[in-house]
């Protein structure tokens, strides 16, 4: 879906999720914005109980939101566009409407829009919105009121962009021009002296597991920016490790995730709580995520901590750890499997910027920072996952190639300066030679694998992912997931 498809529609209602926060709000701004500006008449509404928090009055007054609380319409719409929701889920009131569509980074079984796109893997909403803006050509930068009202959904939806886990969220938080002192006014609007009651109460239910050294505790239905304030003080307790804390929001359940030792990824503990009945990501020591109640309609706040409790344990229950530094791999139960040829993406550095220029990549995975020189190349797989290649290193594994080279992913990789410009790459196609051979068995359980290169890190594998190690070194240890390693290697017969 495209935001040029809406402007088929003659009467469009743009409707926000019951109870607003500032994430439904932007998205459904920026969406307001765009059809505005293409000629098209909107209306924003909502439905629930009328707003009352204080940051999101002040965020709608000072931005000039036109968005109106509705019990009923009075009119059927060609089209209603839920925005940070979806028709037909327990949080959006239902109104009439001749087709229905949706933008969304929640997981719904309940969607049945006629046109919608829904990305979990993005932490806002927003951030969906402002790519969408781009690929249509409206600039959100050059309306300041709508940039920051984009910059607060991200920022509130990602617990004060602790939560930021794809690089359009990264796109987003960088290169936004808001007013700062709205933004600094919103986030000192945010705790009310009920919720500091709230915050409190939970502090006092706090479930502390001294055997996996976590804690857990559930919040009163509440702000979702309280969980980190909860999250950051329970994890100063001292036989606490890891702290999950959560609160039922419309439609499901939101839970914040603290972690203070390496060995346990916010983001990996996230999506395991939420595999199968929502979705949660972050970075390495904050992370969050979403439980629609769809799944689990008998979850309530007296017994959420106990089911939290049990997927935490199954998931320090599900894992081994290797680590490569302490031991020599045995391979006496692994095959043989020999590198295929691969096409690949490259581009040397200095045909980008002049020798000793330092600057950014940022791919699906990860930032990374380069100088510019004769010796650096920067690769990228079809998948867009960008890293670094010595010269020497390229001319011994690829070879230029007259193929066309083409990303699977929808955020292609792309430079950032030092002035915070940007340039998405273009690639030139290689080859990768072939014929390497490696050890490797298929993962019988999740492994966690503590390279001799990051001893303070982890590789993640799930059961069928493949361990690999290196012929001419048995301590040189990766593990690569099943559909890549099949696309890489085949068995050496």
């Amino acid at each position: 879906m495209k935001l040029e498809d809406l402007l088929f529609y003659d009467t469009i209602i743009i409707q926000c999720h019951d109870y607003p926060d500032a994430d439904t709000i932007a998205s459904a701004y920026g969406i307001y914005n765009y059809l505005t500006n293409s000629g098209k008449t909107a209306r924003i509404i909502y439905g629930g109980k009328k707003i009352t928090k204080p940051n999101l009055l002040i965020m709608i007054e000072r931005l000039g939101i036109p968005i109106e609380y509705a019990e009923s319409i009075d009119y059927v719409p060609d089209l209603l566009l839920t925005a940070d929701c979806i028709h037909g889920e327990n949080n959006v009131t239902d109104f009439p409407a001749k087709k229905y569509a949706a933008i969304d980074h929640h997981i719904s079984i309940r969607n049945s829009s006629n046109l919608y796109d829904i990305r979990p893997e993005y932490g806002s909403c927003s951030s969906i919105i402002a790519v969408m803006l781009k690929e249509a050509g409206l600039d959100y930068n050059s309306q300041v009121n709508l940039a920051t009202a984009l910059y607060y959904g991200l920022f509130t939806d990602t617990n004060g962009l602790s939560e930021i886990s794809h690089p359009a969220d990264r796109d987003l938080r960088d290169f936004t021009i808001f007013e700062k002192d709205i933004i600094s006014q919103l986030t000192k609007s945010v705790l009310t002296l009920e919720e500091l009651i709230l915050a409190g109460n939970a502090i006092n239910n706090v479930i502390n597991n001294r055997e996996y050294n976590y804690a857990v505790t559930c919040v009163e239905k509440c702000d979702p920016n309280i969980l980190g304030y909860i999250n950051d003080l329970v994890l100063q307790v001292d036989t606490v490790n890891v702290s999950v804390v959560c609160c039922f929001i419309s439609g499901g359940i939101k839970i914040s995730i603290r972690s203070c030792v390496s060995d346990i990824k916010a983001p990996e503990l996230a999506e395991y709580i939420t595999d199968g009945i929502g979705s949660g990501g972050g970075h390495f020591l904050k992370a969050g995520g979403f439980i629609s109640m769809d799944k689990l309609p008998h979850l309530d706040e007296e017994n959420v901590c106990e089911f939290l409790s049990e997927r935490i344990q199954g998931y320090f229950r599900s894992f081994d750890e290797i680590h490569a530094e302490d031991c020599e791999t045995d391979i006496s139960d692994m095959k043989v499997y020999v590198k295929k040829s691969q096409l690949m993406g490259y581009i040397p550095t200095t045909e980008l910027f002049r020798t000793g220029t330092v600057f950014r990549v940022r791919s699906v995975e990860a930032d990374f920072e380069l100088k510019a020189d004769e010796n650096t190349y920067i690769v990228s797989d079809a998948y867009c996952s960008a890293y670094r290649v010595e010269k020497n290193q390229f001319d011994s594994t690829y070879a230029d190639s007259d193929e066309t080279f083409v990303m699977k992913s929808e955020y292609h990789p792309r430079v950032i300066t030092k002035d915070m410009d940007t340039m998405e790459l273009r690639f030139r196609s290689c080859r990768s030679r072939g014929g390497v051979k490696i050890y490797a068995k298929e993962l019988k359980r999740n492994t966690k694998l503590f390279t001799r290169w990051e001893s303070c890190n982890y590789m993640s594998g799930k059961a069928g992912d493949y361990l690999v190690v290196r012929m001419d070194d048995l301590t040189d240890i990766y593990i690569l997931d099943r559909v890549r390693f099949e696309e890489i290697y085949e068995e050496y017969m």
